[in-house]
């Protein structure tokens, strides 16, 4: 961009570099959750140790960082990868699922008095692809009862391994109630049929205001949610030197 100011100035033609470029809001988005994603594995210990133990005293944080350290969205990836491994494993794992639907297995088991499992499959994600974590992440959380039964079956011996305790699966839900605000944000961006860039900025101001209260609520994990935080500022700042983004929010 800054070539190309300096090619329209030679020929006479105004132009600026930062108030002309744009950037897309999705791609930011998931730069700032994969900065997360990022520390929690490469430093799942220290921050945790170091939350303000005042807040909680009944929340072992040694337990919580342990959990961490275990790289849940790892532990969630491997899960994943071994109940897809083949046509013989996904069609196990839905025929457990409808199983328990059919003979009442799943009741009393599941979140909100729900007594039946959606027959779904598993997801994989990939780090460029917008979301992706969270729906490898959300759909895991939802068939984790199947998952379980699936994992201790006799043929299943060699993975086995893979089955996450309650400390592993209350951790794993804490990172997906995080990246979950930046999905829903990604969404109601998308869902729009009409031009959304006058929601650009107020999109991303209202993630800021959503991931700040939650590190007083996830507060084992505050460090992490100021990683993204700080690399969605950077981003922001950047775009407010940008007057189509004020040009646009004046017409919408």
């Amino acid at each position: 961009m800054l070539e190309l100011e300096i090619e329209l100035e030679m020929r006479g033609i105004p132009f600026d570099h930062t108030g002309n470029r744009l950037r897309c809001f999705p791609h930011v988005v998931n730069l700032a959750v994969q900065a997360i994603l990022k520390e929690l594995k490469e430093n799942p210990v220290v921050p945790v140790l170091e939350a303000p133990t005042h807040l909680s005293a009944s929340t072992d944080l040694h337990v919580y960082a342990d959990a961490l350290s275990n790289e849940p969205v790892g532990q969630c990836r491997s899960i994943v990868n071994a109940c897809r491994h083949s046509g013989q494993c996904r069609r196990r794992l839905q025929a457990i699922i409808e199983e328990g639907n059919n003979n009442g297995y799943w009741k009393g088991k599941l979140p909100d008095d729900r007594e039946t499992l959606p027959v779904l499959c598993l997801l994989r994600d990939c780090s460029t692809r917008w979301s992706s974590t969270f729906k490898m992440i959300d759909r895991v959380l939802t068939l984790h009862p199947a998952i379980q039964s699936f994992l201790q079956e006799i043929q299943n011996a060699d993975i086995a391994h893979l089955s996450m305790d309650s400390k592993d699966v209350d951790v794993l839900c804490d990172i997906h109630q995080i990246i979950k605000v930046p999905h829903a944000a990604q969404e109601l961006l998308a869902s729009e049929r009409t031009p959304t860039l006058s929601m650009a900025l107020p999109a991303y101001e209202l993630l800021q205001t959503k991931w700040t209260e939650l590190k007083g609520t996830i507060w084992e994990l505050a460090h992490y949610i100021e990683i993204g935080l700080d690399k969605l500022a950077n981003y922001i700042c950047q775009g407010r030197k940008t007057w189509i983004y004020a040009l646009a929010m004046s017409w919408f």
